[in-house]
């Protein structure tokens, strides 16, 4: 079963890898397995830039989707380059 994890857990951890951008701007990602960062998580990519904040978790129970709010939305060009981009819960939160 999925599950969330808690606060006292590993925080250096992937969160998914962006499978898509909707129309309205926001990342869909695949979570690697059936442990997810809850919503309201901030992720980042591998260099540590802040990407956005986990808004919803979707998706079969085994290895969920993640809608990831934008501060902004992304230009076509930084869009192309977040496809199959892997994202890491922001460490220390």
């Amino acid at each position: 079963m999925a599950r969330a994890l808690g606060r006292g857990e590993r925080t250096d951890r992937t969160a998914g890898t962006v499978v898509a951008i909707t129309p309205a701007g926001h990342l869909t990602a695949r979570a690697a397995g059936a442990e997810f960062p809850p919503e309201g998580t901030a992720v980042t990519d591998r260099t540590g830039r802040l990407r956005g904040r986990v808004a919803r978790v979707f998706g079969p129970v085994g290895r969920p989707y993640l809608a990831i709010r934008l501060p902004r939305p992304p230009g076509p060009a930084d869009g192309a380059a977040l496809l199959g981009q892997t994202l890491v819960v922001e460490k220390g939160k």
